[in-house]
Order: C-alpha cells, then sequence, then structure tokens
C-alpha cells in the first residue's frame, strides 16, 4: 500500500514519525522504518520536460494480525531541499540504532520446499534488504550438505548475522556447524552431556522456504517470507535453548524443533526414499503410510530427567526415573514446554517461544499401540497442539530437561531382518535421518544457546 502525504504532514518527534493526514494522526517508530530513499517522478507532460517533482519515499512496518508484518510505503511530496533534510533526520537516527545490522551473510538452499529459494531471495528478500541498506554477501548451496561446506569456510566475524533461505533441515546444518566450531574453540568437551555449552554469538535469521518451517513459525509467529525478512531487518534478537542429541558417547546432532524415532523416522525415510513423486511426496506418503501401512512397534527403555533439580548431577542415572514403556509406535520430543502451554485454542507459538526460553524444560511424548483411527484422529491433531492432543490415551506427554530412549527390539509381528535393524538406528532430527548407535541415544536440554532475530 502507498500512502501519498504533504511534507507540511509528517514530524519527526522522539524518534517517531508524526503524521496527520485526512484529519487522521496516527505514529510509526523510527524502528519500525525499513529505510527511505529521494525519488522523483513527472507529474505531467510539462513537469517530465522542465523536470520532476521529487518526493521521499519512507518505507515502513506494519503490524497486522496473526503476527503478520508487511512492507508499506509512504511518499512526501515536498520541495527537494525539505526531503533531504528529513530523509537525513530518519537516517541520521537510524544510524544510531546500534541494533540494526549493515552486513548480512546469506545461506540459500536453491531445492529445499518448493525449490523456489532463489526466486524468493532475489523478488522479495534482496528488495527489502536493499531498501534497508543491507550489504549481503550470498552463498547458495549446489549439491546435498553443501551448505556444511559453505558455512565451514566462511568467516562469520565478517558479517553482523546470517539468514539462511530454506528450512529447518538447513538450519540445522548450520547450527550443527557453528555450535560444534564454537564449543572447540572454547575446548569444552561437549560430547559429554553434563558439560556446560558456549552460546553462539553471531545472530541468526531464518527466511522460511523449506519443507518443515518449525523454527520460523515460534520466531515470527507464521510462515511468512516478508514478516521473517522484517524482522531480521529490525535487528532485535533473543535466545533461544537447543537440544542436543548424544548416541555412542558422543553428540551426534543438535535439534531446533522435533527429535523423533519410530512412525515419524519410518514416514520421513520412506519419503526421502520416494523422490520421484516430487513435492508431492510430502503430502503422499504420509498419508499412504497412516492409511495402509501397520505402524512398526518395537519396545523402549525410557529413562526421564524431571527437572526437579536445579542441576545436572555428574551421573546421571542417580536422577533419572527409568520405566519399560512396552511396545510403542513413536517417542518423540518438543523444542518447548508445549504440554503446559496447551489451551484449548489453536497453539500461540510466539507465546510458547517466550514461555519455553524462560525454562529448561521442554516436552517428551510417546506413543502407545492403538486402533488405526483412533491414532490418525490423534495424529491431526498435531496441526493446532490444542490441550486436547495431551488428553488422548494413546498418547503419554511428559515434561523433561533430558531424557534417555533403549529401543529393545523391532516389531514382534515382523522377522528382525536387516531393515528393521536400521530402521531401530535411525532417528529423526527436525527432518534430517542421524545414525545411532545400538538404538540408544539421549536428550538434553541447554538453555539460551542460540541468538535468533526475533522481535517476539
Amino acid at each position: 500500500m502507498v500512502v501519498k502525504i504533504d511534507f507540511k504532514s509528517i514530524s519527526v518527534e522522539e524518534e517517531r514519525l508524526k503524521i496527520s493526514a485526512n484529519d487522521k494522526i496516527c505514529d510509526i517508530d523510527i524502528c519500525d522504518v525499513i529505510g527511505c530513499h529521494l525519488s522523483e517522478e513527472p507529474v505531467g507532460f510539462l513537469s517530465a520536460l522542465l523536470g520532476s517533482s521529487p518526493y521521499l519515499v519512507v518505507r515502513y512496518i506494519s503490524k497486522g494480525k496473526n503476527y503478520k508484518w508487511t512492507a508499506e510505503t509512504l511518499q512526501v511530496a515536498g520541495s527537494k531541499e525539505e526531503c533531504e533534510a528529513l530523509q537525513n533526520k530518519i537516517n541520521g537516527i537510524l544510524g544510531q540504532d546500534n541494533l540494526r545490522h549493515r552486513r548480512l551473510g546469506i545461506f540459500i538452499n536453491p531445492v529445499g520446499g518448493g525449490g523456489n529459494s532463489l526466486n524468493v531471495y532475489k523478488n522479495v528478500v534482496h528488495p527489502l534488504f536493499k531498501a534497508a541498506n543491507i550489504k549481503c554477501d550470498v552463498n547458495v548451496s549446489e549439491r546435498p550438505k553443501h551448505m556444511i561446506d559453505l558455512i565451514n569456510c566462511f568467516d562469520t566475524a565478517s558479517v553482523d548475522g546470517l539468514v539462511i533461505v530454506g528450512g529447518d533441515g538447513s538450519l540445522l546444518e548450520v547450527l550443527n556447524c557453528l555450535l560444534a566450531r564454537a564449543q572447540k574453540e572454547a575446548d569444552l568437551d561437549y560430547d559429554q552431556p553434563t558439560c556446560k555449552l558456549k552460546p553462539l554469538e553471531v545472530p541468526i535469521g531464518i527466511i522460511p522456504t523449506g519443507t518443515g518451517n518449525g523454527t520460523a513459525r515460534g520466531l515470527y509467529g507464521n510462515m511468512d517470507v516478508v514478516t521473517a525478512v522484517l524482522h531480521i531487518i529490525r535487528g532485535r534478537t533473543n535466545y533461544n535453548n537447543i537440544q542436543a542429541v548424544y548416541s555412542g558417547g558422543k553428540m551426534v546432532s543438535f535439534s531446533g524443533v522435533v527429535i523423533a524415532c519410530g512412525l515419524f523416522t519410518d514416514i520421513m525415510y520412506e519419503t526421502d526414499r520416494q523422490r520421484w513423486l516430487k513435492r508431492a511426496r510430502y503430502s503422499v506418503i504420509p498419508l499412504y503410510m497412516l492409511l495402509f501401512k501397520r505402524p512398526r512397534l518395537f519396545k523402549v527403555k525410557l529413562s526421564i530427567f524431571s527437572g526437579k533439580s536445579t542441576s545436572k548431577t555428574t551421573d546421571n542415572d542417580d536422577s533419572m526415573e527409568a520405566q519399560d514403556l512396552g511396545e510403542v509406535s513413536s517417542v518423540m520430543s518438543l523444542y518447548g514446554d508445549f504440554f503446559n502451554n496447551a489451551t484449548d485454542s489453536k497453539m500461540d507459538f510466539v507465546k510458547l517461544s517466550r514461555e519455553s526460553r524462560k525454562t529448561d524444560v521442554f516436552t517428551l511424548l510417546d506413543f502407545k499401540e492403538t486402533e488405526r483411527l483412533e491414532f490418525m484422529s490423534s495424529f491431526l491433531l498435531f496441526f493446532s497442539y490444542t490441550r486436547s492432543l495431551f488428553q488422548k490415551d494413546v498418547i503419554a506427554p511428559y515434561t523433561v530437561t533430558g531424557y534417555r530412549v533403549k529401543i529393545l527390539n523391532g516389531d514382534k509381528n515382523l522377522p528382525q531382518d536387516a531393515h528393521v535393524a536400521r530402521m531401530n538406528n535411525l532417528l529423526d532430527v527436525d527432518g534430517e535421518m542421524i545414525d545411532l548407535v545400538d538404538g540408544e541415544y539421549e536428550v538434553w536440554n541447554h538453555i539460551r544457546m542460540v541468538k535468533f532475530y526475533t522481535s517476539h
């Protein structure tokens, strides 16, 4: 939307733009100004021949419902001197905003999601960064795992922050590289779950163009590209907790969204195999497996750390509560305290993120054996995360700061062939497949580890 006003209708007062037009007065915080520049446009045939009428273009953030932000345009008409004076005043205030960043490292996954990340960056992201006078060092992955090589070779000290144009999988590759590097530089034994990890210093933004965009939904309240860009432009940051996965005495991955074994791993594994279906596989394969495939059942020994103690002990076994779950179809943990923040309404992911930053607990679920229809009705509730999801008999929720899973055997109705053994040693971490050692792994929460661009 473009609003045209006269120079006399706008003033700068206490870091706010005060606008009066059509008998209405509104304020725009300077921190919500994207940028401004002088422009000219012909106002008529004679003006086109003799010169143009100058005006100042002010781009600013408008905050709407459901946390959606848009970039709006204000055209201020006046003399060249008046427009230049207003431009200098606004830019002077913006230049003093130390929270705003001037150079970003951009990392693009061109094949993630719908395969349109490059076009999104070219047509949406870059023009907004340009309007905000942000310089960009652009890196584009060219093959699987190339993102890892790009980030390992990149000097993060050369930029103010990093932006990932992709989904949760691309973000996970970057986080695994940067967090591991930070621990090595600090000479920390990060393979030990009891080790207090060093947080990342470089802020990270995510432009949601991937298949899974759970991180962006928690940071920005939705998966809207423009909203994400505008949060990054404002430069405000907040730290999120992160989970670390350990297996075979090693830290094998970090996680910012979801960790699951069993059915959800089977779905992701099969989805990845059926690439000939292209993007349709992300809906076809889960639907097929839920409707026509019997969930693989396996026995699990689960040990949970409930967070009743204020610190982890040297020997985690002393403070863990162990139990045999019997046969389950899946064990899943979520990045935040979903259980205690669930209501009868659809989950507010911004509120969830705010509350989860204040605590070291997160939600763990195990899925019992049940009839197909009952399981499907529970599965559909994952789209809203209402309180009724955690009240289902098929799901047992826990509030934990850490837990350990030992897969004892595969489905009692299937032969223990190589495929079953393989699936028992795979873990879905933020949509990526991670190899386990002997079907056993631990997950621990590490608080305030990753600095993300978000104003929430």
